[in-house]
């Protein structure tokens, strides 16, 4: 005691060093133990993976919710180790989910089962708010999968979703094995622009959504609230041309690229409403790939621009 009295600060920074060294060195033990866990699982056949979750917890951190509409997370699950491994019998699942009070989370299932030859599977969780968000807030959603059958094993992920008020955005919503991904707009602009004058508008004279739905579709098309350009490598994704915004495409904007011989579709401009949301859906060319944006990756594989009517 007469020890720490007279060496008090060193005594209470090794305290603290010890602390902290214990802190670590269980956190690094969990971490290892896991790796081992499922390196030993592995060597019985068992696959249970994710793009999304981790056995040591992953986490994600998104800014582009306005706080105020429902926000989803797909989670992809999946039974192979590579194309031709995979796990030969039935892998049971239960999904668990906790948010905080101030908003829902709604799963689209509470578990199941992935059958060898599915190979994939995926849920959503649905994040709807009960009070005004603003700018900057954010919630903190944790979901958690654990396999009952024929071993188990636990993987988790952690989001941190924050509020950013924006005019414009856009998402894509993709997992590993799925055949195509779809690209999401939401266009957040109450009203339209004249971009070219017609009967008593002139350019760049605003149009309330109610003067807007009154006119013909000739005058409709011209006025714009978000001009969208979206560019992309047409030997990775290839546009659905049944989609109504490739059908009814501008003229500006569309560029093909010849491969092989053969003419290819690499971007297009469209138009999309006021306050309105879109979709539109692109085949991979590698299906195992997980394209997600911005959950999973900092850099979308599609090119996006956008003139907003001001």
């Amino acid at each position: 005691m007469n020890f720490i009295r007279r060496h008090r600060k060193t005594s209470i920074a090794a305290i603290i060093f010890l602390s902290l060294f214990v802190i670590v060195a269980v956190a690094f033990g969990k971490y290892i133990r896991n790796i081992i866990q499922n390196y030993i699982l592995e060597t019985q056949n068992f696959y249970f993976n994710s793009s999304i979750l981790n056995i040591n917890g992953k986490h994600y951190s998104i800014t582009n919710w306005d706080g105020v509409n429902s926000y989803p997370l797909t989670i992809d699950l999946n039974n192979r180790k590579s194309d031709d491994v995979y796990t030969k019998t039935d892998i049971v699942y239960t999904i668990s989910v906790n948010c905080p009070s101030t908003v829902t989370c709604a799963l689209s299932k509470n578990g199941d089962t992935i059958h060898p030859l599915d190979q994939t599977d995926s849920y959503t969780i649905t994040v709807t708010p009960h009070q005004n968000f603003g700018e900057n807030d954010t919630v903190t959603v944790y979901t958690e999968v654990t396999s009952s059958s024929p071993y188990r094993k636990t993987m988790s992920a952690t989001y941190t979703i924050g509020v950013e008020r924006s005019d414009f955005g856009y998402e894509i919503v993709d997992g590993v094995n799925e055949k195509y991904l779809t690209i999401n707009f939401t266009n957040a602009i109450p009203f339209y622009e004249v971009e070219t004058a017609f009967g008593d508008y002139a350019v760049g004279d605003y149009v309330s959504l109610d003067d807007y739905a009154l006119l013909s579709p000739t005058d409709q098309a011209n006025c714009y609230s978000a001009i969208v350009t979206i560019t992309y490598d047409p030997t990775v994704l290839f546009v659905d041309m049944s989609n109504k915004y490739f059908v009814h495409r501008l003229s500006t904007g569309y560029v093909e690229q010849t491969i092989n011989g053969h003419q290819w579709v690499s971007g297009f401009s469209f138009k999309v409403n006021a306050s309105s949301s879109s979709a539109i859906n692109f085949y991979k060319d590698d299906i195992t790939q997980n394209y997600t944006y911005p959950i999973v990756n900092s850099t979308p594989i599609i090119n996006v621009s956008v003139q907003l009517a001001n």
